[in-house]
């Protein structure tokens, strides 16, 4: 019993050490409580993302590609976003078929990028929604469908959207 409750101390311990430099990233990022300093933000995302917090390897991929705190490398970038994208991550799903759509750091390929996008819209990623809705509205990627796009447009606004919201607002007027 008290092997247990070392091991869930420790665990746990380890858990709140990878939040904390999350959150300390955050806050160099955006210059929250502190100056901003995108050196000491990709420092703090770099340790967090090794232990595999999620989140934290979404900034680091994202700030490889913007080249914030970082030399710019929009292929390391994306590898990052991959990596937290094969783990099922909604958000870095999106960004990383984001990325295929525009061809960022990969060769711009839109079926790929309809694929990422659309796993991240079945999470109920609102903007994954909202740009699978455009997708299938316009035929990038995909056979034009109004059907799925209508789908779509309304998944994302009840996901939160506000575009999607505003748009069937007025839809109604």
């Amino acid at each position: 019993m008290r092997l247990l409750l070392l091991f869930l101390s420790l665990f746990s311990s380890t858990i709140l050490a990878n939040v904390e430099l999350y959150e300390r990233g955050r806050a160099y990022y955006y210059g929250n409580g502190v100056e901003q300093d995108y050196s000491k933000a990709f420092s703090a995302f770099s340790h967090a993302a090794k232990v595999g917090h999620l989140e934290a390897q979404i900034a680091l991929g994202l700030m490889y590609i913007e080249g914030k705190g970082v030399q710019q490398n929009d292929n390391k970038g994306v590898d990052i976003l991959k990596k937290s994208a094969d783990q099922n991550n909604a958000k870095a799903q999106y960004y990383l078929g984001s990325m295929y759509y525009l061809g960022i750091g990969v060769k711009r390929d839109l079926k790929i990028a309809h694929q990422w996008i659309k796993k991240a819209a079945n999470q109920g990623y609102a903007d994954a929604q909202h740009n699978l809705a455009l997708m299938y509205e316009q035929g990038n990627g995909v056979k034009k469908n109004a059907i799925l796009a209508s789908k779509w447009h309304l998944e994302s606004a009840k996901s939160g959207n506000d575009d999607e919201q505003y748009r069937l607002a007025k839809a109604y007027l």
